[in-house]
This record gives structure tokens, C-alpha cells and sequence, in this order.
């Protein structure tokens, strides 16, 4: 059985993208992968609300799209959303932005700490099933590091609590020339 859209037969499902429930009746996205506790070679389902599918499971929603017989809310947004997310291998690691807490992190790119209550992207790894978080980039490292600009739709989708306002200081963070790489000392 490949990957598929269905509507929700109940509202018990959580989503494994952002962890928030998916509503009775709202169409969701299942990926179908081998279960690892079944030696009769069965299957598990992922369930994802259809909007994280796109962004972060980008290569199962672009298989399972053509097929699907439940209708898709912004189905062609989805869709280009998702070929950049397979365009650029590390899109999909990129989910919200938000303000440094503390000014201990270090980043993913050029490896120089991330300081305090500035912007900064969270990055997350899909390992075994489970979005796991894998630490953060500067706004201006974006580019480097994700070989795109291109990442305010989804900066935007998971992170609903950014005010109107801030989006143009995240906007003019991203237009920032890049960090340059931190010097490690070792050749």
C-alpha cells in the first residue's frame, strides 16, 4: 500500500509534523512505511496534517499527490512547495523562526553562536519516524545553508505566534549577507 490522502475518521490523530491534533473530516496526508516491530512485513502509518506533508516529508507527498482522491486545499501551492523541498535537500529541515532564548546556541552553518532574543530558524531531522531537533541557523546563513531563500511560506505556516509587524525584520535578516564560517583552528 503506498502513501495516501484521506479525510480523518476521528480527531485522534496527531500530526508528526507539528505535533497539534488533525480535526474529524479535515484531509490528511498518511506515509505508509514498513513497521519495524512486524516480522510479517506489515506496515505503519505517519499521519501529517497535508500543509506539514508538504514541507517536511516533501519526496512521500510528491508520489502520493497524482493519486489522491480527496480534494487538496491549495493543491498547486502544496506541490511547488514540496519540488522545492526536494530541490533543496535541507528545505525541509527548516520549520519555525523565532527569537534566541539565550544566547548559547551555536550555528548549524557557520558555526558562530547565535545571540541572544535574535532571529534565528529551528532545524529538525526526521530520524526513525520522529522529528527530532537538530539545533538552528542565523536568518542571514539561510541562503549557505539551505541553498534557498525561498523559506518564508514555511516559516510563516509554522510559526502562527510571529506578529505582522516582525516579518519584515525576519525578511531584511534573510536579505543579510552571510556569516562568514567560524575558523576552527584545525586544517
Amino acid at each position: 500500500m503506498g502513501h495516501l490522502f484521506e479525510r480523518a475518521k476521528t480527531g485522534r490523530a496527531k500530526c508528526r509534523g507539528c505535533g497539534k491534533a488533525i480535526a474529524g473530516g479535515e484531509t490528511r496526508f498518511g506515509e505508509r512505511l514498513p513497521n519495524p516491530f512486524d516480522d510479517n512485513g506489515g506496515e505503519l502509518t505517519h499521519w501529517f496534517h497535508v500543509p506539514c506533508a508538504a514541507f517536511l516529508r516533501p519526496d512521500a507527498f510528491l508520489e502520493a499527490l497524482p493519486a489522491a482522491a480527496e480534494p487538496i486545499a491549495d493543491r498547486e501551492r502544496l506541490d511547488a512547495q514540496a519540488r522545492l523541498g526536494v530541490t533543496h535537500r535541507r528545505l525541509p529541515r527548516a520549520t519555525a523562526v523565532a527569537r534566541a532564548s539565550s544566547g548559547r546556541a551555536t550555528c548549524r552553518s557557520c558555526r558562530q553562536a547565535i545571540g541572544k532574543d535574535t532571529w534565528r530558524i529551528a532545524l529538525v531531522y526526521n530520524e526513525e519516524g520522529r522529528f527530532v531537533p537538530s539545533g538552528f541557523i542565523h536568518l542571514e546563513c539561510a541562503l549557505p545553508y539551505l541553498e534557498t531563500l525561498d523559506v518564508v511560506e514555511r516559516l510563516r505556516y509554522f510559526s502562527p505566534e510571529v506578529r505582522e509587524a516582525e516579518w519584515r525584520e525576519i525578511a531584511d535578516g534573510l536579505a543579510a549577507p552571510p556569516r562568514p564560517a567560524a575558523d576552527t583552528g584545525s586544517s
